[in-house]
């Protein structure tokens, strides 16, 4: 069939022409694609910020039963207040310690009464003899005279005691005792004087004492 001519005053182009229309085209198609793999490959060198992802707000994870440990230091308990303790006091109030009192020592026991005695008179069946009670303290001391005699000696006839009513008398075994009524003054001295019979020589005392204490001989 024989080509149709193309209507008047159009043609078709040929194809230089048509590469030559296209030719800016692809270049700035290139030019763009060159760009882009150039800005992807500078993102995936970390040069520039990462992309975000993207967030499904649909789903929410699950939450765990967990209770975070906290750490604790294990203490011994406290022991209890003694009941009804007081509060400490502040330094102003606490009370001053007190110095020990220095005890005296106790006073010297007061020196005994004591005796002395002494033949006063002697005669063929008798003798008269004496003790002299003293009395060192500093006040008045009650006073007991114990005798005792060998066997020489007989009865006792008579006693007194001058410028004072006479004693109590008593005998206890071999012993004559005597207790006075009225005692002797402080710093004071009274005698005792006794009467006896004899039947030998040998009249001193076997034993004298006053309150207990050996008397001395004159």
């Amino acid at each position: 069939m024989p080509r149709r001519a193309a209507p008047f005053g159009l043609r078709r182009p040929s194809a230089s022409e048509v590469l030559l229309l296209w030719a800016p085209t692809a270049l700035g198609v290139t030019v763009a694609l060159v760009i882009i793999a150039a800005v992807a490959v500078t993102r995936g060198s970390g040069a520039g910020p990462a992309p975000r992802a993207s967030i499904d707000y649909a789903w929410t994870p699950p939450v765990a039963d967990y209770t975070p440990a906290v750490a604790t230091t294990t203490r011994a308990p406290s022991p209890p207040p003694p009941p009804n303790t007081l509060p400490p006091l502040s330094p102003s109030a606490r009370p001053t310690t007190a110095k020990p009192r220095t005890t005296p020592p106790p006073p010297p026991a007061p020196p005994p009464v004591t005796g002395r005695y002494s033949l006063v008179d002697t005669y063929r069946d008798g003798f008269i003899g004496q003790v002299l009670v003293t009395n060192p303290a500093a006040n008045q001391r009650e006073w007991t005279v114990r005798l005792e005699f060998p066997r020489g000696v007989g009865r006792l006839q008579t006693f007194w005691v001058d410028g004072a009513p006479p004693p109590e008398f008593d005998r206890l075994g071999g012993a004559y005792v005597f207790t006075g009524r009225t005692p002797v003054t402080a710093r004071g001295k009274l005698a005792l004087r006794v009467q006896f019979e004899r039947w030998g020589r040998d009249i001193a005392p076997t034993a004298c004492t006053v309150n207990g204490t050996a008397c001395a001989s004159a």
